[in-house]
Parts: structure tokens; sequence; C-alpha cells
């Protein structure tokens, strides 16, 4: 595309969101590994060595916020990882902190498997240098908010097919 005067596009590419939101997403790696062993249900961790960048569902919305109200020198026709370096875990680390915020534990079977084309992580540098972006909320805060969501009822059906993108 040509570059056109007042036109101003930016991508945004998300690390995989996770935490409570109006409709949570229970196809996504922080909530359903929560969810499963907040539910004492046995989860499988397929490949827990793989590495995936993660931010919080609000962090996201004030990512999109914040490149729209920055000035378009800053941000037209470039891209920007939406995330934080530190926010990058492994499966098995995710599980471990799941596993020292939920009291009532399913089961935890790793499955090995030698490739996954998910395996990354992601420098979120950019975004946090020309935007001055950083998260507010960490992995952690986003188990918490789900375990609560779970545990009080507040979500009566966390299994309703509403709460997923893909089929079951």
């Amino acid at each position: 595309l040509p570059k056109e005067d007042g036109f101003v596009p930016v991508s945004l590419r998300f690390a995989t969101a996770y935490g409570a939101a109006p409709r949570p997403r229970f196809d996504l790696t922080v909530n359903e590994f929560t969810r499963e062993l907040t539910l004492g249900r046995r989860l499988e961790v397929y490949g827990e060595q793989f590495w995936r960048p993660y931010t919080h569902v609000y962090d996201l919305a004030r990512a999109v916020v914040l490149a729209l109200e920055a000035p378009a020198e800053k941000v037209a026709y470039d891209v920007f990882n939406v995330g934080d370096t530190r926010e990058n875990y492994q499966k098995k680390t995710l599980v471990e902190l799941i596993q020292q915020i939920v009291p009532v534990q399913g089961d935890v079977v790793y499955v090995h498997k030698d490739e996954d084309p998910r395996d990354y992580r992601v420098s979120f540098e950019k975004i946090r240098r020309v935007l001055g972006y950083h998260v507010t909320r960490r992995v952690p805060d986003g188990i918490r908010e789900i375990y609560e969501l779970i545990r009080t009822g507040f979500l009566s059906n966390p299994d309703d097919p509403r709460y997923r993108n893909v089929p079951v």
C-alpha cells in the first residue's frame, strides 16, 4: 500500500491472552490450566518445556488505546509486539505458579513432545521504548482472577462452549 496522508495503520501483535473478562477464554493456556486444576481435574500438558509469551486482557486493551492515541509519527506503518519480556513462560512454570495459588488441585501429567510451532519467546522492548508501554498485571494475577471466578461460582459453568473459540 502506498503511504497516504491521514492514514495511520499500525499492527499490534498480541502475546497469548489470559485473565478475567466478560467472556473469559478457556481454550488459552493460563486460563485453561487454572480451570482444570481449580476443578480438581487431571491436566495433561503437552511439551512442558515450550515457551510462550502471555499478557493480561486488560493490558492488551490498554495497548490498543495507547496505539490509537499515539502521535502518528510514532506508530504509522509500524508493528509492535504487545506484552512484557518478563512474561515469557514455559508451560511447566505456569503449572508451578498455579500450584502455588490454587489450594485444591487435580493431577498433572506431562506428555513429552519434541516440537511445537508455537514454541517461542518474544521481546517487547520496542513497544516499551517507543510508546512507554508496560503491563500492569502479571500471570499470577490472572491465575488468581480465574481461580476466584470459579471458586466463588461467579462462572457457574466454566465448561460452557461460549468460553472457547475452538470446538471441543
